[in-house]
């Protein structure tokens, strides 16, 4: 059983399970879990530890309110879950989640620290977070990219099949959550 499948969303009939330990593509490990309200002050060093550039990328501003956004994204409440992975020594190195916009569709978002870039993590979260939403009745994720964020566009295009149009100087990325399947067979060989 791989390790998407073994996290589960909150919801009335599942509990989430105990943090699974994950390989990346160079062989490095983390351990995700779901995330919990408690997880802000780690979430607030995260975002703290990213270059001003990657904060722009993820915020599209470098002057965000690293406090408020902390905050905000370590709700944990209906209609969003959240999944974090921890280093060995046990330091938050990357956040992944998703906010519902309606029944069907969720905004998804991920940040990972700037040491593990290109190592797989990023896909591995929106993989296992497409994987619950899937089970919750959402069938599509939704993002907004800065055109010059290459890495994350490529990621939606090539790990997840997705449909990107250009409006308004933005990127709006959308895929079926069931794509997560794709990619899991695309991950495991």
């Amino acid at each position: 059983m791989s390790a998407a499948e073994d996290i589960r969303a909150p919801s009335k009939t599942h509990a989430p399970r105990e943090p699974q330990l994950v390989r990346l593509r160079d062989g490095s490990k983390v351990t995700v879990r779901a995330a919990r309200a408690g997880d802000e002050p780690a979430l607030l060093a995260l975002l703290g530890s990213l270059r001003p550039d990657e904060l722009r990328m993820r915020f599209f501003t470098g002057a965000v309110n690293l406090d408020k956004a902390a905050h905000d994204e370590s709700s944990v409440q209906d209609g969003r879950f959240g999944l974090v992975a921890h280093d060995a020594s046990g330091m938050l190195v990357a956040h992944a989640f998703y906010a519902c916009l309606d029944d069907t569709r969720a905004e998804v978002a991920v940040e990972v620290a700037d040491h593990l870039h290109g190592r797989g993590l990023g896909t591995l979260l929106i993989e296992m977070l497409a994987r619950v939403a899937e089970e919750e009745g959402i069938s599509a994720f939704v993002a907004e990219v800065l055109p010059d964020n290459h890495a994350m566009l490529d990621v939606f295009r090539n790990a997840f099949a997705a449909h990107v149009s250009f409006r308004a100087g933005v990127e709006h990325v959308e895929f079926a959550t069931s794509a997560w399947r794709t990619t899991r067979e695309r991950l495991s060989t």
